[in-house]
């Protein structure tokens, strides 16, 4: 039970920071096939960073009436 809850909470931010630090690696190592996959793994982060954010202003808050 405690293994589900570390990776509920975890998951995706290590999803992020791997996808992260594989593109600055690759960026940093190589050209070519490189500089394809460092502009991809680092721009999965701000893509789902910008998905979810709109995904957060579409739903409506609970409590709340304006």
């Amino acid at each position: 039970m405690m293994k589900n809850n570390f990776w509920k909470v975890w998951g995706i931010p290590s999803i992020i920071g791997l996808l992260s630090a594989t593109g600055l690696v690759s960026a940093l190592t190589g050209d070519g096939f490189f500089d394809l996959l460092s502009w991809l793994s680092l721009g999965a982060p701000v893509v789902m960073t910008v998905w979810y954010l709109l995904k957060a202003k579409k739903k409506p808050v609970a409590g709340r009436s304006r």
